[in-house]
């Protein structure tokens, strides 16, 4: 078990370039570059680096979020482990959901201001310091929520939502029995 512990953190590890620059001169930031965690090949952990990407521009209709908090679903480790039905091509982004707040909006955007925070559906790229998506999945998140609570709410809830009223068309006077309790979206019901 313990060796077990030891390979996880080197491959923690190598997920980070962790080296110290040859120069230490105070870094400069540039603002046409972000970090994102990249999914260079389907597998475990050690597929996964944080990389420089080009800064995302929002498109009519999107909304570009500063993330603070984004979400990891069962999803999240189906996608990385290439066990979903069409699975994408890598290397990618991944991430479904995310909160942080909005720092530019695309033409034809409704409903939000620089500053606002929200949480918001993203189609893969969440796991990054910055995200563009269209402004119907963007939703403003109440002063009292926390960004992490808010990037973990909005999958399991959907979820949760879904098989209640949708697929077990629950209705007022119903009883609901859990059985199995775990995992994120069992919390939201309890």
């Amino acid at each position: 078990m313990a060796k077990e512990g030891t390979e996880i953190a080197e491959e923690t590890d190598q997920m980070m370039d962790l080296k110290e620059p040859e120069n230490p001169v105070s870094p400069v930031i540039d603002p046409k570059e972000m970090r994102a965690v990249v999914l260079t090949g389907f597998g475990g952990l050690n597929k996964l680096k944080v990389t420089k990407k080009p800064m995302p521009e929002p498109q009519e209709g999107e909304v570009k979020i500063r993330v603070k908090a984004c979400g990891l679903n069962f999803l999240d480790l189906m996608v990385r482990q290439g066990n979903i039905d069409n699975a994408p091509k890598t290397p990618l982004v991944p991430g479904f959901e995310c909160s942080g707040i909005v720092e530019n909006m695309g033409e034809n955007t409704q409903g939000f201001e620089i500053g606002d925070r929200v949480m918001a559906f993203v189609n893969y790229n969440a796991w990054a310091e910055v995200v563009c998506t269209p402004f119907d999945l963007v939703y403003k998140i109440p002063d009292d929520m926390t960004f992490p609570e808010a990037a973990a709410f909005s999958m399991n809830f959907v979820a949760a939502y879904m098989m209640l009223f949708e697929v077990a068309n629950l209705q007022e006077g119903m009883s609901v029995l859990v059985h199995s309790a775990g995992g994120g979206v069992v919390s939201l019901l309890l």
